[in-house]
């Protein structure tokens, strides 16, 4: 009786707290044997992981130390001003370039190989993809490793051209497109072409037309051979545009125009609008407006199938504002300038060129059609993003200024014209030295600046300057001595020596009778020279 429960209560709670050891010691078991299970899972899934470690490994050959240093050593070897600038900021670009191909690469293994997101075919068409943009990114560095001075001034606007990646994650379009051949050999015939293409492009992207023209050329009967359409539109895209820059503006248009067939039937979109772009500036160019606003509106219903790619479809814009431009409808201009700059906000990076370009040309729009005051913001906005871009000290910068300056004092605002003015001397003086056609018609503008603030003692001296430079440089009877000749006629009368003024003056005209309509002839591509008085010209396509 001593060994019994004193009452039922104490029996159940003795019998609960044998419960709660049981448990206990199931809960122990358990926990060991999903310990065992989850540390077998984990290696597991450990051993998937490094299956995609190295995906990205091939870039590692592409964009080394070395190629930096290499790239670092021929800038500095130009003795450009502005070259350890240009480097800094191109190899960022490029380095940013390069860990954003790893990040996708590793990314599309692990959807395939590790969680199983995607089928293995989609991995297949990324790779080709990617392995197509580091192609690209290797025939980049490798010019600019060997750049020249020339090659300096465009590096950065080249590092942004790289093909975009995100076009590698389009797998609908990626699937739609024209199979490779399963023939090995074949397959690397096209694989040993498209590293060819890929130097091509960058020559283009480097402004080396010649080399880039008989480089492509050297490749159009191996390329028709292949029987591959994406890669026969790419070789007519880029031998026709080369065309276009070497004055076949006919054969230009033949070749591009076969390139969008071969495009539409690989499938291959994006290159497709690429092509319609370049042949709506071309036919644009010869006066073929009809023909040019069907490409233009091809490639509008392209973009439209490919659900919106904001970037082509500003390039698009900019040469359909060319257009309008070519046949005086300035307001139409003006309207898609201002979507394509929309456009490039939302899609590129603060600091990137196209930004800063298309600000420009939309302000040139503006100020050449009368609207100095609404041009202003507009060219202010450019210097600001130009030197963004490419730093303060550089040619773009300096035909910023120059603008800005023409744009204020036909605003009516000469004194705050004349920093600006001052600033591109400044600048042409350290990418030319002092004496050169550069600094002189930049003290030509020094000079319309310092009459509009009746500051004619200083206005004499810039313009004799000026003149002085260019009997020193141009022939006696150069159409561009006129304006210096003009400026120290103006002086003179703003200081009372009429008399004096005649000469100059009687010279002046002498030079613009014989050469009119010059300022007509200036094009948007060229450096920060005067506004036209005729019809805005078209600027350069994207």
């Amino acid at each position: 009786a001593d060994a019994r429960f004193p009452s039922m209560q104490a029996l159940l709670d003795a019998l609960s707290q044998e419960q709660r050891l049981g448990q206990r010691r199931r809960w122990v078991g358990a926990a060991g044997a999903m310990t065992t299970a989850l540390a077998v899972a984990g290696g597991v899934a450990w051993q998937q992981s490094q299956v995609c470690a190295d995906a990205g490994a091939l870039m590692d050959t592409v964009w080394t130390r070395d190629a930096q240093a290499r790239l670092e050593s021929a800038f500095r070897a130009t003795g450009k001003p502005f070259a350890e600038d240009m480097a800094a900021r191109a190899t960022q670009v490029l380095a940013h370039y390069a860990d954003a191909w790893k990040h996708q690469r590793v990314q599309a293994c692990e959807d395939a190989r590790v969680s199983g997101v995607k089928p293995e075919e989609q991995l297949d068409r990324q790779v080709v993809c990617l392995e197509r943009r580091r192609k690209d990114l290797r025939a980049t560095v490798d010019l600019l490793t060997r750049a020249d001075a020339a090659l300096v001034e465009k590096s950065v606007d080249m590092a942004h051209a790289l093909p975009a990646l995100h076009e590698c994650e389009d797998v609908e379009s990626l699937a739609e497109q024209q199979r490779r051949p399963s023939d090995p050999v074949l397959r690397g015939e096209i694989e040993g072409l498209e590293d060819r293409l890929s130097e091509v492009r960058a020559q283009v992207d480097a402004g080396r037309y010649p080399a880039a023209l008989a480089a492509v050329k050297a490749l159009e009967a191996p390329v028709e051979k292949t029987g591959y359409l994406p890669l026969k539109a790419e070789m007519r895209f880029h031998l026709g545009w080369l065309q276009e820059q070497t004055g076949q503006s006919p054969e230009a248009s033949r070749l591009l125009s076969r390139a969008v067939f071969d495009a539409e039937a690989g499938r291959a979109d994006r290159l497709k609008v690429a092509i319609l772009n370049k042949l709506l500036y071309v036919e644009d160019g010869q006066k073929h407006f009809d023909p040019a606003a069907n490409w233009g509106a091809l490639a509008e219903a392209t973009l439209q199938r490919l659900g919106g790619e904001p970037v082509l479809e500003a390039d698009v814009k900019v040469n359909q504002a060319n257009l309008a431009i070519s046949q005086g409808h300035l307001d139409e201009a003006r309207k898609r300038l201002e979507a394509a700059s929309a456009l490039y906000d939302k899609a590129l990076p603060p600091e990137h060129p196209k930004r800063a370009r298309t600000l420009f040309l939309l302000g040139r729009l503006v100020l050449g059609s009368g609207d100095a005051k609404g041009a202003l913001p507009l060219l202010e906005a450019s210097l600001a993003r130009t030197e963004a871009a490419v730093g303060p000290v550089h040619p773009d910068v300096a035909r910023r200024h120059g603008l800005l300056s023409l744009a204020l004092r036909e605003a009516g605002e000469p004194e705050r014209a004349l920093p600006h003015a001052q600033a591109v001397v400044d600048l042409y003086q350290r990418f030319h030295g002092d004496k050169s056609p550069q600094v002189a018609e930049a003290l030509d503008e020094l000079g319309m600046c310092q009459l509009g603030m009746k500051r004619y003692d200083e206005a004499l001296k810039t313009y004799e300057q000026a003149l002085a430079l260019k009997r020193e440089l141009l022939p006696a009877d150069d159409e561009g001595l006129q304006p210096s000749y003009d400026g120290v006629g103006q002086a003179l009368l703003g200081l009372g020596r009429a008399r004096d003024s005649v000469a100059p003056l009687q010279q002046a005209g002498v030079l613009r009778v014989r050469a009119p309509g010059r300022a007509g002839r200036v094009r948007l591509r060229a450096g920060a020279g005067a506004v036209p008085d005729g019809p805005v010209p078209r600027g350069p396509g994207p």
